[in-house]
């Protein structure tokens, strides 16, 4: 294939854009006419070039649409329309609450497998959708059914519970049973499982005090990331993160942060800092051990984690230190044309106050452009 650099390549693009940028309302009119049918919608969100694009008229229309077609739709089409609406973080209730009905009167019939990706975009908007009440317990009920049958999906919409403050109890006595745990060790997908079902785990010990029921055995217990995510680095040039980072460089110097730390369970995170009573930022070096975040890359064994024991470290001496994550929050971490954080990052930052970290959010919108010559410390925004 051709260098996805090379002149050509970007020509091409550059006349597939354009000709998707012509897409006028009069073509989308024809898209969600009477005629619009599953094949023709499948073709249009099957499109790469589509897909990857975000066309503001005709989420519009979309919106106005799929309310009063949906029960027409088969789920491989409304599965299409929800991975879209994901891909663009699109937070439009009128879409959100139609996936939602759409699951509601359906689920029953459907797998696990596509009752993930119609659950996924609730979780990804950090939305509950209006019927929520109904919803959720049938979805409960449905796991209880199918959990073993696709242990990946069945953690899977689990997480997207869990990022909305749901917690299915009896769902969770399958997923941490020894069965199931067996059945996920054989399969050729076991690892991802056991990062997901640890976070999982950690997320019952901070979140979900009152269950009693079994917990994972601690000897299957991984993080769930062990280093920055490879999108993240991927974003990097387009991240604010390098404006931050030379601002605290000239602030307070290298000594006096970590960068792409990862803390347990397993959360990266941008900036980590120490701040003493009187706001002052310390030199990690005078910052005492028994006090220190406790590192997930220095851990002997992510097994041997305790969320408890790290809460109680960072706390014992809270009268004289205090933890500090400094997020970085470029525009992926936020819904489309809003201030709400996506669901996985919200429930990162739930996590890690509870695990006594106090957090500083930096909005990229505060910040000047990445590719800008002139960098300047940022403004930060407690919360």
């Amino acid at each position: 294939g051709l260098p996805g650099e090379s002149p050509l390549v970007r020509v091409l693009e550059d006349e597939s854009r354009g000709r998707l940028g012509r897409f006028n309302q009069k073509d989308v009119s024809m898209v969600f006419s009477s005629e619009a049918n599953n094949k023709a919608l499948e073709a249009i969100f099957s499109s790469q070039l589509f897909y990857e694009n975000r066309q503001e008229r005709f989420i519009r229309s979309m919106a106005e649409w799929l309310p009063r077609k949906a029960e027409n739709l088969t789920p491989y089409t409304m599965a299409l329309i929800a991975k879209y609406v994901a891909r663009h973080r699109l937070r439009e209730p009128r879409l959100l609450d139609t996936i939602a009905n759409f699951l509601l009167k359906r689920g029953e019939q459907l797998d696990s497998k596509v009752i993930q990706k119609l659950v996924f975009p609730f979780s990804r908007m950090n939305y509950r959708p209006s019927n929520h009440s109904e919803l959720f317990p049938k979805l409960e009920a449905i796991l209880e059914q199918k959990a073993g049958s696709s242990p990946l999906a069945t953690v899977n919409i689990l997480m997207s519970m869990f990022q909305l403050s749901h917690f299915p109890q009896t769902v969770l006595h399958q997923v941490f049973s020894p069965a199931f745990i067996t059945n996920v060790m054989s399969s050729p997908y076991a690892l991802i499982v056991r990062r997901y079902l640890s976070l999982l785990d950690a997320a019952v010990e901070l979140e979900f005090r009152d269950y009693s029921g079994p917990r994972l055995d601690p000897r299957y217990r991984v993080l769930m990331f062990e280093h920055a995510l490879t999108a993240d680095e991927a974003n990097r040039k387009y991240s604010y993160k390098g404006l931050v980072a030379e601002a605290l460089r000239q602030l307070v110097g290298e000594e006096c942060y970590r960068q792409d730390e990862v803390l347990p369970p397993g959360y990266c995170t941008d900036f980590l800092l120490w701040i003493n009573r009187s706001g002052t930022v310390l030199p990690l070096s005078r910052v005492p051990l028994a006090s220190k975040a406790p590192s997930a890359h220095a851990a002997t064994s992510p097994a041997a984690i305790s969320l408890r024991a790290s809460v109680l470290a960072l706390t014992s001496d809270l009268q004289d230190f205090a933890p500090v994550v400094l997020s970085v929050n470029d525009k992926w971490h936020y819904c489309q044309n809003s201030d709400i954080l996506v669901g996985s990052r919200a429930m990162r930052d739930r996590h890690l106050r509870l695990l006594g970290y106090c957090l500083v959010q930096v909005s990229g919108g505060l910040l000047p452009a990445p590719s800008s010559p002139r960098q300047q410390p940022p403004a930060a925004v407690p919360q």
